[in-house]
């Protein structure tokens, strides 16, 4: 048994920190930036923002799958045409009796252009996945969408982060 102990001591130095750091940005969902994130000390602008961003996109997932356009609108800020389009698009589904399930936002990079207390502007590089269309005793996936990349304006309003704006990047 002896023999085995620093075999076993050298795989959990190596697995364990793994393990807590979580996977790669890119292969992590929207649950692996928690919101502790943003008031420990030592971790990065871009830790802080993924974490923002993270929780906003979780936010947004949950007024889809409950169907509720008010809930998406004050995810964003009075007067975003992003927000516009996102609210129409959800009213569209719940008119044809569905609701979107499971959305999630997979990030490849992200890079923060400016931040604030009240603002921060990142550059995301990112996909939605892993949606599913019930309704009418139907079911099924909604597609991958292609990876894009976006500036997205947020801003820190009434106690929660909101998207200004979100526009396209061109391709690089």
């Amino acid at each position: 048994m002896r023999t085995r102990t620093p075999l076993l001591l050298a795989t959990m130095a190596t697995i364990v920190p793994i393990w807590l750091a979580g996977p790669p940005v890119g292969e992590r969902g929207p649950e692996a930036a928690p919101a502790a994130l943003l008031s420990r000390d030592g971790y990065s602008a871009t830790a802080r923002a993924l974490a923002v961003l993270s929780t906003w996109d979780r936010q947004r997932a949950a007024a889809w799958r409950v169907g509720d356009p008010g809930a998406l609108a004050r995810l964003y800020v009075r007067g975003s045409r992003t927000g516009a389009r996102d609210v129409g698009d959800l009213r569209r589904w719940v008119g044809r009796g569905l609701h979107v399930s499971g959305l999630r936002q997979q990030v490849a990079s992200l890079r923060v252009v400016a931040r604030s207390p009240a603002r921060i502007v990142v550059v995301v590089t990112e996909r939605t996945v892993d949606g599913i269309a019930e309704g009418r005793g139907r079911r099924t996936a909604v597609p991958t969408s292609a990876w894009a990349t976006h500036r997205v304006a947020l801003r820190h309003l009434g106690g929660g982060w909101r998207v200004a704006e979100a526009v396209a990047q061109p391709a690089r």
